[in-house]
This record gives structure tokens, sequence and C-alpha cells, in this order.
């Protein structure tokens, strides 16, 4: 029997109707609603309704961009959608669709999904680093996820490059997350604008909703020498966090996977070109660092798998 996987992001949810094998059956997707936990409750549970149709699913899987509690549900923090903190997100499923929810983090979601059907299938080690509107990760560990002594570990997105950098939405400074996601390159983007760097980004920058990580990476591939050295120090603090994870895991793999890594080339070359720099070369050498196999819809397959073998 299928299950369902629904990935809640800061633009965007995702639902999917998922097979025991990982296949997508149906999908649907609408806007999220960030500042409004009614809204976004309702939405989930019409995407649910929506892909599971006369399908009798077992059970939802969904996946969160912040730090869930493994036993109770409830979201502890969530910095880029702030309505989900502190909100019992599985209960309030459960309730309005009528089956029983499993919550994780969005990025663990993502991960298993790319090691149980994407580019991390038959590795026992394997760490996915989710750029979108933040930068999530997970890491498998001996094929199994690993959370850490209170379940809220592998934050990635959180080591610290600069102690001096920019405010982080954790309420740190200078973490990767406020440089390599679609939040960081706009920033860095605004950052060179205001210092005279010249760039056809000039007009998207003096309208507020204009000025995208997507129109940033249109204009890098249009050729515009702004955007593109945006691109290259976001690929190039990525190689530095792909290091540091290498030599202290050694992982067979590095999925690279969220809206952001759409940029291809543009990113993951300065992070290979970074991370061969500044790893033990064997253990460099034993590592891929490659693009996600299931695109943006990792999360939904990865949560619906992970409801599928919490209810057993």
């Amino acid at each position: 029997m299928a299950t369902i996987g629904i990935d809640i992001g800061g633009t965007e949810i995702k639902a999917g109707l998922v097979d025991e094998h990982g296949t997508i059956l149906k999908s649907a997707r609408a806007a999220s609603e960030p500042e409004d936990l009614d809204t976004l409750i309702e939405t989930a549970a019409g995407l649910a309704e929506e892909v599971s149709g006369d399908a009798k699913a077992r059970a939802i899987g969904v996946g969160i961009p912040g730090l869930v509690s493994p036993k109770s549900g409830t979201v502890q923090t969530a910095p880029n959608m702030l309505a989900l903190s502190g909100a019992p997100i599985g209960a309030l499923l459960s309730s309005r669709i009528g089956l029983n929810a499993t919550i994780s983090n969005d990025a663990d979601m993502h991960a298993w999904g790319e090691w149980i059907a994407g580019a991390g299938a038959g590795t026992s080690h394997m760490i996915c680093l989710t750029v979108g509107t933040g930068l999530g990760s997970g890491i498998v560990l001996d094929g199994q996820l690993y959370a850490g002594a209170t379940g809220y570990g592998a934050e990635a997105g959180h080591i610290v490059l600069n102690p001096e950098g920019r405010p982080c939405g954790c309420g740190g400074r200078g973490c990767l997350e406020t440089v390599v996601s679609a939040t960081g390159i706009v920033a860095m983007t605004r950052e060179r604008i205001e210092a005279g760097e010249p760039s056809a980004l000039v007009v998207e920058a003096d309208h507020q909703p204009g000025l995208t990580a997507k129109t940033v990476l249109e204009a890098a591939l249009g050729g515009d020498l702004l955007a593109r050295t945006v691109y290259a120090e976001a690929g190039r603090c990525l190689g530095i966090a792909c290091a540091s994870l290498i030599n202290l895991f050694s992982p067979q793999t590095i999925v690279i996977g969220g809206g952001v890594s759409l940029a291809g080339a543009l990113l993951l070359d300065p992070a290979t070109a970074e991370a061969r720099t500044r790893c033990y070369p064997h253990l460099f050498e034993a590592c891929r660092i490659v693009p996600a196999m299931l695109g943006t819809n990792a999360g939904v397959v990865g949560a619906a798998i992970w409801a599928r073998d919490w209810i057993g």
C-alpha cells in the first residue's frame, strides 16, 4: 500500500503518493504561507487528499524546515518558517486527514529519499545538502539516519564559516546558510550592487520582489559577471563545508540538492575544486560530490518511505 509524502518549504508545499519502491504515483504542489499556521495545515491536508484520491494510503510523512522533537512531533524551532515553531504539526495533520502522521526535518527526509531511491542508493555512508531558502543537511552512516543525542543533529547549514559574517536565522552569525542558500545569494548580490559593481541585476535590486536566487542564476547563465561571481563564491563556500564533512565523516557520496542546486556546474564545479584542495587526498578520492537524482522530489519520497517504515 502506498504512503503520502509532504515536503513543506518556505515558498512551496509539495505532496506525492509514493509506492513501496520510492516511485511517485501522483503529485501536487501549492504555494506556501510561511507566516500562517492554519493555512499551512489546510494546504498540506488538501494536497494529501488530492494525491491520495481513491487510493488507501497507509500513513503520511511530512518534512519541515526546522528541528522536530522525535518524541512528540512538535516543531522546536523553524528559523525560516516561524509559524511552525512550537506547533504540534503531526497531531494537527493527523486530526485533519485521519491518518497517522510522522513529522521529520525536511533535509533528513531529502537525504533519506536520495539514499533509498536516488544518488545515494547502494551506499552505506552518504551526506545530503539541500540548498534552498536555507541550507539543510541529512547524514546517513552505516545505513542509518544520523540524528545525534538530541535527535536534532546533522545541521551542516550552521557550520560557522565567518564568526563576523552576516546574521543567520538561527541567532548566530556567519553560518554556511548565510552564503550558500537562496537568501544568501540574494544578500551577496545586493551587497555587491550596493558597493557599485555593475550588473544587469541593478534594476531587479531596486524592486524588492524582483531580485531572487532564480533571477541571479538567469543572469549568471546569461554571462553577467557579478552574478557569476556570486555563484562562484557560494560554490567555494560550499566546497569548504564539503571538505570539512569529508574529513570528518569520510562519506562515499555527498549529494547536493534543493532549488539552488539547479545552478549545476556554476555551483558544483567551484565546490568540488575547493573541496579537493582542503581534503586529505585519499578521503576526497573516495567520495563523489554529485547532484541530487530525485531533484526537488527527494523530500516527498523520503518522507513517504520514512512514514511507511515508521508504522511497520
